[in-house]
């Protein structure tokens, strides 16, 4: 099928058949109450992490701004990729830098929003996006919007909203009980593999009391596997100029100053 046929624009797709897509391939998603929503787009770094009591991984993927930097600053969410893209052209962008988005099952929007609420923090992506679908409305009216096409599913993680970021269940020393008492594991992106796995890990932590005070949900995801560009130009030294005087400290005019004076006086 062409993109024209997708009945949006070139380059894009509906993100509802998208979100089909996704329940046939993982049955379990359907036990979430629906169709995984589109919470927004991020530009991030995925970076090492070795630490006691956490996963070992070269590519920590995330979308907790706690265990990785994001582009071009912590806590930066985007309507579009193009936005994203864009906010990003200006910057020195290192190689390792992609494109995310974020997907919450719509049975786990409520719990999110009234947290991103409760902080009372500025967070028009996420609470344009989500809050359609807060009150566990129809999935086609709480997900308008497109996602971009090239995007691949490639993990699930578990998330909470404190403070004006989301914070992941790695850094709250959640792994090492997790793997002991649920049997999970994750990926070489520091990630669940599945659904069931992440909504068990999120109903596990919920139930306790040593987390931060969040509704922790289970999400998804996605990665556009390409390079951000930079339009970035690097300023490298510029034109000599024989003339230009040694710099000198700053009260260097006020000593001359006190010496001219002094010498008119005299």
């Amino acid at each position: 099928m062409g993109d024209t046929d997708r009945g949006g624009p070139v380059g894009y797709w509906d993100p509802l058949p998208t979100a089909r897509r996704l329940l046939a391939e993982e049955p379990g998603l359907d036990n979430f109450g629906g169709v995984p929503l589109l919470a927004g787009y991020f530009v991030a770094v995925p970076e090492p992490l070795v630490g006691e009591g956490l996963p070992r991984t070269q590519r920590l993927t995330t979308a907790s701004d706690c265990l990785i930097d994001r582009l071009p600053e912590d806590g930066c969410w985007f309507d579009t990729a193009e936005q994203a893209r864009a906010a990003c052209a200006p910057l020195q962008v290192p190689g390792g830098a992609r494109l995310y988005a974020l997907l919450v099952p719509a049975g786990h929007v409520a719990g999110l929003v009234a947290d991103v609420r409760a902080a009372a923090t500025y967070e028009p992506v996420l609470l344009g996006r989500l809050d359609g679908g807060a009150g566990g409305g129809d999935a086609e009216v709480a997900a308008p919007a497109v996602v971009a096409e090239g995007g691949d599913g490639i993990g699930w993680e578990v998330l909470g909203y404190d403070h004006g970021l989301l914070h992941s269940w790695l850094c709250n020393d959640l792994y090492r009980d997790a793997v002991r008492e649920l049997g999970v594991e994750t990926g070489e992106r520091g990630l669940l593999p599945g659904p069931d796995a992440a909504e068990r890990v999120a109903a596990w932590a919920n139930a306790r009391d040593d987390t931060k005070p969040v509704t922790w949900v289970p999400a998804l995801l996605m990665e556009w596997d390409v390079p951000i560009e930079s339009r970035f130009v690097p300023v490298v030294g510029g034109p000599e100029r024989p003339d230009q005087p040694p710099s000198q400290p700053w009260y260097h005019w006020l000593v001359r100053g006190g010496r001219r004076a002094s010498d008119r006086s005299g």
